[in-house]
């Protein structure tokens, strides 16, 4: 559906139904025979087209104005019960060419509805073209007053008092035409299973009117690399979504700026001045990346390198351009699954720290918390009329903040099922329209979802090969059977990344090494104390007697603080009183218990 063909769906209806109501992408502009036009040119343009002898505009503001205003108030059939006489309508008029008034004129709606009421009908050759804009503002938006009342009863009887006549259905008829930006916003009673209204939805600018558009004006787009035919066509992608004139707002932007790249141009057109941390990224820091990540979640080798793997295709600007040429999809997708306590988040948090230099730039979404029906309304903001309308979505709101960001999704099967088209939209076109109308990009982001789905049922003690193949059947199985959405699963492609359990006595060695040094140098710092930790296989299998690895590594963390951690935290109470700055404090293990000495 293009713009072009919605307006010719008008042109055909016009004078056919008595009312017609466009709605949608209102305030843009559009092709038109002299270039490029707004919605008030138009319909004139169309109107004239059909052979309207009369174009006549309405707003709350100014009234009525427009073409063949005074003829239409000074013929008999205009007589309304207006306060004004035919002489004292006349006198407002200048002199010149008898279509300007000097101060508006039917500026209440109810005025102006008997002005409509006596015109839509009349039996002579002359076709009025009524143009209501701004119409989502006549009617109370809570609930309507009298008076929005009235206005709807004058309306409807008008359609009701058009008689039908054999002999006229060849004759087109005068039309009155709404303009709202939201169909919704008009009370359902006027539209809802009524013969004499129509309704064209305007989009936003297909992909052939984007070209065009860009076409047309590439000599006045002000980036180095717009003759490559190749960064024009990724523009025209690029900026799917955006309506022509904010790609006009773009394009005066480029001639008021440095000329840099397309690329560069668009960022810093997004976000200012900031700066964006994939063009931070080198190879010399990503020669590092599986070995800063490991340094962070340890026995996950397998699903490290297929995340390294993800995040050198976003440096390279080659993600998912096998799927689509266009560059509007997330920098990276990835879907976490295994058992709880093995690293998902963390590697999550790594990511984060890594490429966008900070692990406060992970935004996290506990996806418990959207478990009801309508959760999605959380994401992206509740609808108009709505409690909370004006505080918008919480994904929308966190994106349009952070940008350049990991989005967790966490424990993605307690999700309603409603949040799954989100999902779906956002993989698929990399964009999101929050409640107000705004579109947010996840171009510069870099989704993550995680799962335990399975844990339950897969055995540790299997094999790390069947693991990943058990917990993958389980994820298909999700979402083939259990959520019906089969779909999601061709936009992960081979980004699934299952995880294992963690039995590897090394490994779990190596992961309550890592942790005691963090608690050695709280002790310093909180107290300067030195505490000096023999970590012999002793200690560690007292530490690990506590674990289950059914429950992964969070499991081996809360042994350390059952074991380790509650022991020492009460020799320190305990022993306050003598602990001193350089104070030497030792462990040792006795018969599966941990305890601490001077």
């Amino acid at each position: 559906m293009s713009t072009k063909n919605q307006f010719s769906q008008l042109e055909n209806i016009l004078g056919i139904k008595k009312i017609i109501i466009i709605e949608g992408n209102t305030d843009d502009i559009y092709l038109d025979n002299n270039g490029f036009v707004n919605i008030h040119q138009k319909v004139t343009t169309i109107l004239e087209n059909k052979a309207y002898d009369a174009r006549i505009f309405w707003d709350k503001i100014d009234g009525i104005w427009g073409y063949g205003v005074k003829e239409l108030l000074t013929t008999p059939v205009a007589k309304t019960n207006n306060s004004q006489t035919y002489d004292e309508v006349d006198e407002l008029f200048q002199s010149g060419d008898g279509n300007q008034q000097k101060d508006p004129l039917f500026k209440k709606p109810e005025n102006f509805f008997k002005l409509v009421r006596n015109n839509l009908n009349r039996q002579d050759s002359k076709r009025i073209g009524f143009v209501v804009d701004y119409s989502d503002f006549i009617f109370n938006d809570v609930q309507l007053v009298e008076e929005d009342r009235n206005n709807l009863i004058s309306l409807n009887k008008t359609l009701k008092e058009n008689n039908f006549r054999v002999s006229q259905v060849n004759k087109i008829e005068s039309t009155l035409i709404l303009i709202t930006k939201q169909l919704s916003q008009l009370p359902p009673r006027l539209y809802l299973n009524n013969p004499d209204i129509f309704t064209i939805t305007l989009p936003k600018p297909s992909r052939d009117e984007r070209h065009n558009f860009i076409t047309t004006l590439k000599s006045q787009i002000q980036v180095s690399d717009i003759g490559d035919q190749h960064i024009l066509e990724n523009i025209v992608d690029t900026l799917e979504g955006w309506t022509l004139k904010e790609i006009s707002q773009f394009i005066r932007f480029t001639n008021n700026n440095k000329i840099q790249t397309f690329e560069k141009t668009l960022n810093q057109y997004k976000h200012g001045d900031k700066e964006s941390p994939w063009e931070d990224l080198n190879y010399q820091k990503l020669v590092n990346l599986k070995q800063e990540l490991k340094s962070r979640v340890v026995g996950q080798d397998e699903a490290i390198g297929k995340v390294a793997n993800v995040i050198y295709k976003a440096y390279t600007g080659l993600s998912g351009i096998a799927y689509s040429a266009k560059k509007t999809k997330p920098k990276g997708t990835l879907f976490f699954v295994g058992p709880t306590g093995v690293g998902k988040t963390e590697l999550a948090k790594a990511i984060a720290k890594f490429v966008f230099n900070d692990e406060a730039n992970l935004i996290r979404f506990d996806m418990s918390e959207y478990s009801q029906s309508n959760s999605d309304q959380k994401l992206i903001g509740a609808p108009p009329g709505y409690v909370g309308f004006e505080g918008g979505g919480q994904l929308t709101n966190a994106i349009k903040q952070k940008p350049f960001s990991v989005i967790l999704f966490d424990e993605i099967e307690k999700a309603d099922s409603s949040i799954f088209d989100k999902f779906l939209q956002i993989l698929e076109d990399g964009r999101l329209t929050d409640n107000t109308g705004q579109t947010v990009s996840f171009t510069d982001s870099i989704i993550i979802f995680t799962s335990n789905l399975g844990s339950a049922q897969v055995s540790a003690s299997s094999q790390p090969e069947q693991v990943a193949k058990q917990f993958l059947k389980f994820v298909e199985n999700f979402f083939t059977n259990e959520l019906g959405r089969p779909e999601l699963l061709g936009r992960f492609g081979n980004n699934i990344i299952p995880f294992n359990f963690i039995t590897n006595p090394e490994i779990k060695s190596k992961i309550i090494r890592q942790k005691l040094h963090p608690i050695q140098i709280a002790v310093y710092e909180k107290f300067g104390v030195q505490l000096h930790v023999d970590i012999n296989s002793e200690l560690i299998a007292t530490i690990l007697s506590e674990a289950n690895e059914q429950r992964g590594g969070r499991d081996i963390l809360n042994a350390l603080e059952t074991k380790f951690v509650d022991p020492l935290s009460l020799f320190i109470f305990e022993n306050q009183a003598v602990l001193t700055p350089g104070t030497k404090l030792y462990s040792r293990v006795d018969k599966n218990t941990i305890s601490f000495y001077f």
